[in-house]
């Protein structure tokens, strides 16, 4: 028998803003409303009310005065700076899974696997909280720009390089990789617009 995957509809109703909102079909800027959210998707407000709560606290939205939501506008260096600070924050784990000597057979399954190479670093440092943190962070821009570039032959090279450093334990060459490796997907964002 298979397990039933359950995902709370305001989850899902956030899932899907959210990705309306990184594909640019929800303009930065634009004003959004519990009524006319819960109308368009055939639900009630109260699934709708947590969802933009759940993306108001993910930064993608701000509450206005009028307690309607707004789609925040990031520029160019904001967004940069989302995909430096994850490249940071992957390049401290790597290093810490380092120093314990962990086996990185893991991270060489997943080379291929677009975000699952992602979550499988986190897991195999096997601490909760930054996993959970890690998590936070990795969900909405780069999540979307990891699964949504077609092309990912330039990337998985540079995670092919980044492991073949953390072989070597070369501390430097770790962290410009992760640094290339992100700057690839920022550019998602920055050039050109969205895939």
């Amino acid at each position: 028998m298979k397990p039933i995957n359950l995902i709370q509809t305001k989850d899902y109703i956030a899932s899907v803003i959210r990705l309306e909102i990184l594909s640019g079909r929800i303009k930065a800027g634009e004003e959004l409303t519990q009524e006319d959210l819960a109308e368009t998707m055939g639900v009630s407000r109260m699934p709708v009310r947590e969802a933009l709560q759940t993306l108001a606290q993910e930064g993608f939205l701000v509450r206005l005065p009028n307690r309607h939501m707004q789609v925040m506008a990031l520029n160019q260096e904001e967004i940069a700076g989302i995909f430096s600070l994850v490249a940071s924050m992957e390049t401290e784990i790597l290093k810490q899974i380092l120093r314990a000597a962990k086996d990185l057979t893991p991270l060489r399954e997943k080379i291929n696997k677009g975000i699952e190479f992602h979550f499988a670093l986190a897991n195999l440092l096997g601490n909760a909280y930054i996993k959970q943190i890690h998590g936070k962070l990795i969900e909405g821009y780069v999540a979307y720009a990891i699964e949504s570039m077609n092309d990912k032959s330039l990337a998985i090279k540079v995670l092919q390089e980044l492991l073949a450093a953390a072989q070597n334990n070369n501390e430097e060459q770790i962290s410009k990789a992760f640094h290339a490796y992100y700057e690839i997907y920022a550019k998602v964002f920055t050039v050109g617009g969205r895939v």
